[in-house]
């Protein structure tokens, strides 16, 4: 038998990996998660998006030789059965390549270690001339013309730092497709790509976590995006479980977010807009501390909007890759089915604590010390709603009825609790939750005085059980006896 080896074609192998599904914030997650796994504490992340245009990773990593920069420009430079060491975001080799050239023409490297400078360049052009593996190397004197003026400062930046990488992207075509307005364009996927890594990093952001990463836009910095707002007063954290999976620990915490009506508008901005509150329900999965999918069920449940406060995070290793699936962008992942049966019943768990917020409408307990206007029913058929019988207002208005107007007022009653429009209720909640939130205290004034007028309960009485009704309860200290 002979064997022969068979060289893919250059210039069609590396124009085909273009096209691997990136989009320009995994992209240039990618780039970051290089950063971090090799030890970066800052990140400054430079762009411009005026021809020529450009994007500059420098960090204060571990920094590479000529030799190290070689292996890690070469296409699949990981064993992806090796043992990796915990910090390590990467799992083929491939996402500096792929995520750069996903978005570029020209991928330039430059890296200082052991007080070298090395640089070299992947430049698809370059190599559809030469039809092969032509990388371009540089030395400091060409690098430093090549981008110290056209990036202000970079290489000298990067000079100040004992160690440091510099990953810079230019000739944009794939990113830039279908716009006239280039600039706008590219503008608007910087902006996507800053919020995207405030939430993916908030881990590293936050400045109380045990290792924090600075991570700059252009001088910016970013600002953690907390998706279970762990530090709001009216989160509820569930208890944590530990799931053995291939004697590896993987760790499910479960939250409850605050009710709307509890968050600040900077709470609402951290996590994204009120749209985002009810599309990013969900399972939570990072892997060393880096955020890979979120906003999903895994078919566990469905999205709705008594499930919307719950959010799950499930902490795995980077030992676990295979078993997740994860893929090579690490923005999708699989459900194992060896966890899911024990997923499944603190998927339970969470939701039904995400939907006793919204039945209860804040209140502790359905039994809590005020009265309903409005009593929740259930029976093995159906849920529903009544109206509450036993106020003493509603008691003392059937007493000056009549038996014909009583019997009446009874059957009209009956049509209201019959005809409450739950599904008009849900659609309009589902589209502005604000609108069953606003402030309604102008009208529990105007109603407050008028009941305090009935004549048939002594005024002393009605104003104690009065203050007793959900309703005037939240503005009990603007509510007096007059």
């Amino acid at each position: 038998m002979d064997v022969q080896v068979v060289e893919p074609r250059a210039d069609i192998l590396v124009e085909s990996t273009r096209s691997m599904g990136y989009t320009f914030e995994s992209a240039l997650a990618d780039i970051v998660d290089n950063s971090i796994g090799n030890g970066a504490n800052h990140i400054d992340i430079r762009f411009s998006s005026i021809s020529p245009r450009y994007i500059a990773i420098l960090d204060d990593g571990c920094g590479m030789t000529l030799d190290e920069l070689l292996i890690a420009m070469r296409y699949g430079s990981k064993n992806v059965n090796e043992v990796r060491s915990q910090s390590d975001l990467g799992r083929f080799g491939l996402g500096l390549k792929t995520a750069s050239l996903s978005q570029c023409r020209r991928l330039t490297v430059i890296s200082k270690k052991n007080n070298i400078i090395s640089a070299a360049s992947w430049d698809l052009d370059f190599i559809i001339e030469n039809q092969d593996w032509s990388l371009k190397i540089y030395d400091y004197n060409e690098v430093y013309c090549l981008y110290n003026k056209s990036i202000p400062n970079i290489i000298e930046k990067l000079n100040n730092y004992t160690t440091g990488t510099i990953v810079i992207w230019e000739v944009f075509d794939k990113m830039l497709e279908g716009t006239d307005d280039k600039e706008q364009l590219f503008d608007e996927k910087v902006s996507c790509a800053r919020s995207h890594l405030e939430l993916i990093y908030h881990n590293f952001l936050d400045k109380s976590s045990k290792n924090p990463v600075e991570i700059k836009f252009n001088s910016r910095t970013l600002i953690a995006k907390d998706p279970f707002l762990t530090h709001h007063p009216g989160t509820q954290p569930l208890a944590e479980e530990l799931i053995d999976l291939d004697g590896n620990n993987v760790r499910v915490k479960p939250y409850i977010l605050p009710y709307l009506n509890k968050l600040t508008q900077e709470d609402i901005d951290l996590l994204g807009t009120l749209d985002d509150l009810r599309n990013r329900q969900g399972i939570y999965v990072y892997r060393n501390n880096r955020l890979i999918i979120w906003g999903t069920w895994f078919r566990l449940d469905n999205k709705n909007e008594l499930n919307k406060l719950a959010r799950i995070r499930v902490d795995i290793p980077n030992s676990l890759d295979h078993i997740w699936e994860i893929d090579i962008k690490k923005s999708t992942a699989s459900l194992p089915n060896s966890i899911k049966q024990n997923l499944k019943g603190i998927v339970k768990r969470a939701i039904g604590s995400s939907e006793r917020v919204y039945t209860h409408q804040g209140n502790k307990l359905i039994n809590d010390e005020n009265d309903h206007v409005w009593e929740l029913r259930k029976t093995k058929e159906e849920t529903y709603f009544e109206i509450n019988k036993e106020l003493l207002i509603y008691k003392s208005f059937i007493e000056t009825l009549s038996k014909e107007q009583n019997k009446q007022f009874n059957t009209l009653i009956k049509l209201i609790e019959l005809t409450v429009p739950y599904k008009a209720a849900y659609t309009l909640l589902a589209k502005n939750e604000e609108t069953f939130d606003r402030d309604l205290l102008d009208k529990a004034k105007q109603i407050w005085g008028e009941l305090l007028e009935n004549p048939n309960i002594d005024r002393e009485s009605l104003y104690r059980t009065l203050k007793q009704i959900d309703f005037f309860a939240k503005y009990s200290d603007k509510l007096e006896l007059e």
